[in-house]
């Protein structure tokens, strides 16, 4: 493993179990048994950190979206979906967890972060609308239906994460149960013949 890689792996794990604000550049070299001044080479200031792991957290999310995509059955696709991001989300369970933090000292991370998660959603709710023309989901919902739906799924999954201990390897039934949670939202918008 690269040194860069060394720093993220570490910062990442600090962050994770410390907290972005309680955790240095310095215990971060400490952590790795490396100079201060070969941690910032690679990374000069914490900011530039926690924004490659923002990134790294995207791009490993693009690939779970692309081998969802690849499903035939977007509605089962759907349903899987929480399965696959379950994990991620716990490798990068800082950016979660500390994104009030991150928005008061990080503005310029938390614009990307906002325009991302703007994004994401869009897409999101192009797939609840091709769920309705599918008539998987009721047709009596309208667009601002379908944005509440996505800001209650954005707004559980983070309150389901904040609640429950990941600090350590969380159980199968802790991920049974944040699938089962997820996936419950849809059940009042599915079309009737359709199930959870």
């Amino acid at each position: 493993m690269s040194t860069k890689d060394l720093i993220k792996d570490k910062g990442r794990k600090l962050f994770n179990r410390l907290g972005v604000q309680n955790v240095t550049l310095r215990d971060i070299a400490a952590g790795i048994k490396k100079s201060y001044g070969n941690v910032t080479y690679h990374f000069p200031n914490k900011e530039v950190l926690v924004s490659q792991l923002y990134d790294d957290m995207l791009l490993e999310l693009n690939e779970i979206s692309e081998q969802m995509t690849e499903q035939k059955d977007v509605f089962s696709a759907i349903l899987k979906a929480p399965e696959f991001t379950f994990e991620l989300t716990i490798k990068y369970i800082f950016i979660f967890k500390d994104l009030t933090e991150i928005r008061r000292t990080f503005p310029d991370l938390a614009k990307r972060i906002d325009q991302s998660n703007r994004t994401r959603k869009e897409a999101l709710i192009g797939v609840l609308q091709f769920l309705q023309a599918q008539e998987i989901l009721r047709q009596d919902l309208d667009d601002q239906d379908l944005d509440y739906l996505m800001e209650l799924s954005g707004a559980m999954r983070t309150m389901f994460f904040i609640q429950h201990d990941v600090s350590v390897k969380p159980s199968a039934a802790v991920k049974a149960k944040y699938v089962e949670y997820v996936n419950r939202l849809l059940k009042p918008y599915l079309a009737d013949g359709y199930s959870i």
